[in-house]
């Protein structure tokens, strides 16, 4: 009977613990900023597209509107050369495999596939060379929206987690990595900047368990003046980026999603200026 009894207490003790397990979420050590070693090599795909619309109202009745999109899209083999000391890219070749400018009316080849592209970064800007030539400030331009410095410590410093997250979890952003990023002019507008990062979800799919982490930053509303306007803008930023990095912390990301929404309003007697200026950038990193 004694025996009959202490077995029953003992499947139930182990009950409970086994509940107890079951109940406690897994979490993980995310580190978002992830450093990318010399020699890697991946193949980048990215779309970068800038849309803006003004309207134009009187008395709150639409009196015109224009929108505007442009796209710039590459594909392009790359080698990594030199990185920084936390694991950013410094130096890298391209082998381009795709590069267009698109526009609501046309498509344009910047470069031919096979062209070789050498890139250097910085924190004062990039620099590209074919041919050991620079190129030209257009394309420079151009590329500087599709072809960064990867890696290293920045994004991690911006979103990572103080400690190990479960699925679900949300945490705030660090505003102060933030704004070192955005630049001093453009942080001095900005009375109020806030932000959140949370782990959306899982991804098992692929070769290897990804993490999708997702992040919203706002300044919901400032004021700015332009030479030669009469009364100042007031304006709000959104920027919202999506991050596909592995649960094994050893390997670098898979894609990165970052956008930005900036509206300005400018008002002059009854007549009133919107303009909405959207830019994302996609990009996916294939290895």
């Amino acid at each position: 009977m004694r025996k009959t009894r202490f077995f029953n207490i003992l499947v139930l003790g182990l009950a409970v613990i086994a509940t107890t397990v079951a109940q406690t979420p897994t979490t993980y050590s995310l580190k978002l900023g992830r450093g990318l070693k010399e020699f890697d090599e991946y193949l980048l795909k990215s779309t970068y597209e800038q849309r803006s619309v003004t309207k134009i109202y009187d008395n709150d009745q639409l009196l015109g509107d224009t929108t505007d999109i442009v796209r710039v899209v590459i594909a392009a083999r790359c080698s990594v050369a030199r990185v920084t000391v936390d694991g950013q890219e410094k130096e890298k070749y391209l082998t381009i495999r795709l590069f267009q400018l698109q526009t609501s009316s046309d498509t344009f080849d910047v470069m031919s596939a096979g062209t070789k592209v050498r890139c250097w970064f910085s924190d004062s800007g990039s620099v590209f060379t074919v041919n050991d030539v620079p190129t030209a400030d257009t394309i420079t331009a151009l590329l500087s929206n599709v072809v960064l410095g990867e890696g290293g410590a920045k994004t991690g410093n911006v979103l990572d987690a103080k400690r190990p997250v479960s699925l679900g979890s949300t945490w705030k952003m660090n505003i102060a990595a933030l704004k070192r990023i955005l630049g001093r002019e453009q942080v001095r507008l900005m009375k109020k900047l806030d932000g959140t990062v949370s782990f959306s979800s899982i991804d098992s799919t692929g070769p290897m368990p990804t993490a999708i982490v997702t992040a919203r930053a706002e300044a919901p509303k400032f004021s700015m003046r332009i030479d030669g306007a009469p009364y100042p803008l007031v304006g709000s930023l959104v920027a919202e980026f999506r991050y596909v990095v592995p649960l094994d912390t050893r390997f670098p990301p898979v894609a990165l999603t970052t956008s930005t929404t900036q509206t300005y309003t400018a008002r002059q007697g009854s007549q009133r200026a919107e303009s909405f200026v959207t830019t994302s950038r996609q990009s996916e990193f294939i290895r």
